[in-house]
């Protein structure tokens, strides 16, 4: 990993990890609970989906093998995907084993669970000394990813669902306290 990829990487993994926790700033576990649709997501239901997440893409991240057959993210590409991937026009379904479950006691434990994994993903970053696009490994919907792109997805996801709670706290119906 190149300097300004690894500069790269931590920016997005110390902004997706901000924009998260200012999100669900004050927000109670009423609010939490909330679900402005029976078959949408709340905002501890989000919390959870981001925590899980992180676990499966760092375990990805940790697996990543060499592929000489790959095709890594142009690196001029970076700042694209990662417009894209925050960017919720575009709504993608979560894999079945990342759905939220109830896995967490409350939203506060998720996003403890959030903040350790971004921790440790920021050492990772910041240590590691491997070429991550010469790394592969096999994502659940986008198919084999370079592991750079991997850890983007890591960092980024936060902010995604991020701008999901904000749309949750629009509804009418979302509990003023």
């Amino acid at each position: 990993m190149t300097d300004s990829e690894r500069a790269f990487a931590i920016q997005q993994l110390i902004e997706g990890r901000d924009a998260l926790l200012r999100a669900i700033s004050g927000v109670s576990e009423e609010q939490a609970r909330f679900k402005a649709r029976p078959d949408g997501w709340s905002i501890a239901d989000c919390v959870e989906h981001i925590a899980i997440t992180e676990d499966v893409l760092f375990g990805l991240l940790e697996k990543g093998a060499a592929n000489p057959q790959g095709v890594a993210l142009n690196p001029e590409k970076d700042g694209r995907f990662a417009r894209a991937v925050v960017d919720r026009s575009r709504k993608v379904g979560a894999p079945e084993r990342v759905r939220p479950g109830g896995r967490f006691r409350s939203v506060d434990e998720a996003r403890e669970h959030v903040v350790a994994g971004h921790e440790r993903a920021i050492a990772y970053t910041r240590e590691c000394a491997q070429d991550l696009r010469s790394l592969f490994t096999p994502h659940p919907l986008l198919g084999e990813i370079d592991c750079y792109r991997c850890l983007l997805l890591l960092a980024l996801h936060p902010a995604r669902h991020a701008a999901q709670i904000e749309e949750i706290k629009l509804d009418p119906g979302f509990p003023k306290d």
